[in-house]
């Protein structure tokens, strides 16, 4: 499925045509990962529920375990995500409070796991 190439917190961009810009496969994997994650709950005002936001965690204490279980959890609601193969996150510290995390997980349909890292700030 192709989506609008549009990283959290970005503008929309535009190709060489002058046409908006457009992400499939794993480019937009990533991207509606991110978003999700960084999407606070209640956000959007048709879908309450979507969202893990992460961003809000900014400056708090770093609890793991919770925040692994709900990374896990926000992705096993993607539809691009492979369900039948495991997903781990790896939360790394880089300062106080402020941490990187790292996803693997399969895509549908793919073999190959994929490793998407991102800084709590939802910066690439």
């Amino acid at each position: 499925m192709t989506d609008l190439y549009h990283y959290f917190g970005e503008d929309l961009q535009l190709d060489d045509d002058g046409a908006l810009r457009a992400a499939d496969g794993s480019l937009a994997t990533q991207q509606n990962t991110l978003r999700r994650l960084c999407t606070n709950p209640k956000a959007y005002l048709w879908h309450a529920e979507y969202g893990a936001g992460l961003t809000s965690r900014v400056g708090t204490p770093i609890r793991e375990v919770e925040t692994q279980g709900l990374i896990v959890s926000q992705l096993a609601l993607e539809a691009s995500i492979d369900h039948d193969q495991p997903v781990t996150v790896t939360l790394t510290p880089l300062a106080v409070s402020t941490y990187r995390c790292t996803i693997t997980y399969t895509e549908q349909g793919e073999e190959a796991g994929q490793v998407f890292t991102f800084n709590q700030s939802g910066t690439i």
